[in-house]
């Protein structure tokens, strides 16, 4: 995959993640929830070589699958250790932040493909 097809599939997904934070976090909660997208959205950017996006001979609904698992396998192995500065409601919205991640990939990936 070309440099130029990376960094429009990086580009595009980042928008995405941004366009679904909340602008107006004013909890802890809701300040993890959109810590867990931008984690979300920096390790895709650091691990988009591992998504082959053009394999052409499975079908659609295959390869949607296959490449939702590797986004949900990335993001299932993120940890996320309780820092001093991380409250317990923090955690919870980061850890949710994920799984909304995971619905805002499959709806890239679905228009993508």
């Amino acid at each position: 995959m070309g440099q130029q097809k990376i960094n429009n599939l990086v580009r595009r997904f980042s928008y995405l993640i941004e366009k679904n934070k909340d602008g107006q976090a004013y909890s802890d909660f809701k300040e993890g929830i959109n810590e867990g997208l931008e984690i979300a959205k920096d390790n895709f950017e650091e691990n988009v070589g591992k998504f082959d996006f053009s394999c052409s001979d499975e079908d659609r609904d295959a390869r949607i699958q296959r490449l939702q698992n590797l986004f949900n396998l990335l993001i299932d192995t993120i940890e996320i250790t309780k820092k001093p500065n991380y409250s317990r409601d923090q955690l919870e919205g980061i850890y949710k932040g994920f799984e909304k991640s995971k619905k805002l990939f499959n709806e890239f990936i679905k228009e993508l493909i």
